[in-house]
């Protein structure tokens, strides 16, 4: 997927919720305030708990600027996540990962690269993450923008690298590129949960012998004939 065509649904998707994404409207400092307040106030308090009221507050702003601005609290929503899924999709989610599976390196390389640069894209934009997860289960636009314009595009081109993967032995051909997507991406988000929340039962060592053993786990139990032998050969 070209850079164009990000910017394409990125616009669809920013048009059809109502979301201006104009560059040459360079956003004010208030708007900014605005913006930054309501990450906070949403990630902490969600939608339903979140008031325009303490954004406003918060922000140090009138509460009729908020309304100004962007109309409703939903507005002030995707304000906020249509952009934010653009930046995490396109910049964040596919182009990294597809660079990283491009590599000539053996599986449980590329695999320990790109669970480190997963760990590091949840912790760096956690609050945008937590308030797109949790309000795409209450906002069907927001769930239906995550299935149609990311979920989808990231696993037409993954399975691109996949199968060029299966092709030369380094994964397992019976599985099919969901279960591996999803495998490597449960295992990441466990990792991070377990970190965060009983990192003293489930997460006592440090963090790149961590990524390692998830990594070791996945080739042995995903990877094709190659890519458990380059993990057997690199253990001698």
């Amino acid at each position: 997927m070209t850079s164009k065509s990000w910017d394409e649904w990125v616009k669809t998707i920013a048009d059809e919720y109502e979301v201006n994404l104009d560059p040459d409207q360079r956003q004010t400092q208030k708007q900014k305030q605005i913006l930054e307040a309501a990450i906070h106030v949403f990630a902490e308090k969600g939608y339903s708990g979140a008031s325009t009221h303490e954004i406003a507050e918060r922000a140090g702003v009138a509460e009729a600027t908020i309304f100004k601005h962007y109309r409703t609290k939903k507005g002030l929503l995707l304000r906020l996540v249509i952009p934010a899924i653009a930046k995490v999709a396109a910049p964040y989610i596919a182009r990294p990962v597809l660079h990283l599976l491009e590599q000539d390196k053996p599986l449980h390389e590329v695999m320990q690269d790109v669970i480190a640069d997963r760990i590091r894209l949840v912790e760096n934009n956690w609050k945008l993450i937590k308030i797109i997860l949790v309000e795409s289960l209450f906002h069907p636009e927001l769930r239906e923008a995550l299935q149609n314009h990311v979920a989808k595009n990231l696993m037409a081109m993954a399975s691109e690298k996949l199968d060029r993967l299966k092709e030369q032995g380094k994964l397992r051909t019976d599985l099919p590129n969901y279960v591996l997507l999803r495998s490597a991406m449960s295992m990441v988000i466990g990792y991070l949960l377990a970190r965060n929340v009983f990192p003293e039962v489930f997460a006592r060592s440090e963090e790149e012998e961590e990524i390692r053993m998830i990594a070791d786990v996945f080739v042995r139990g995903a990877g094709g004939p190659r890519g458990r032998a380059e993990l057997e050969g690199a253990g001698e």
